[in-house]
């Protein structure tokens, strides 16, 4: 069963909402694709091969910051997509703490695959 723990020590980025460009084009704001560009190629240097099945990930973020775990949380699963897993719809479980660093801010996430995924019983 495939397992990871990366730690990244920086401050967390929220996912920031897409802007339109001068062209008409939308994008996606400059901080916001550096975080997630750091969160991949640091994932890269531990992670061989994505997962393929479901996955639960684990999310502790030390940091001063108030801003709204799901934006958080966006930003690094977009960062973690193609590189940990395939997709970020194979995650069933997401936990996600926020806690007052002690030195430096930093994040730290685990992924793994999950054991199982409940099937609902079909009526007769």
């Amino acid at each position: 069963m495939a397992y990871f723990k990366i730690e990244i020590q920086t401050k967390p980025v929220p996912k920031a909402r897409p802007r339109l460009g001068a062209n008409g084009r939308m994008y996606t704001p400059k901080e916001t694709r550096e975080f997630e560009e750091l969160i991949g190629w640091t994932t890269r240097s531990v992670v061989r091969k994505p997962i393929e099945k479901p996955v639960k990930v684990n999310i502790d973020v030390y940091s001063k910051t108030r801003a709204d775990f799901d934006n958080i949380a966006k930003a690094i699963l977009d960062g973690l997509s193609g590189v940990a897993f395939i997709d970020d719809r194979q995650v069933v479980d997401l936990r996600i703490r926020k806690l007052t660093p002690v030195n430096c801010e930093k994040i730290v996430i685990s992924i793994r695959e999950a054991r199982s995924v409940l099937k609902c019983k079909t009526s007769d």
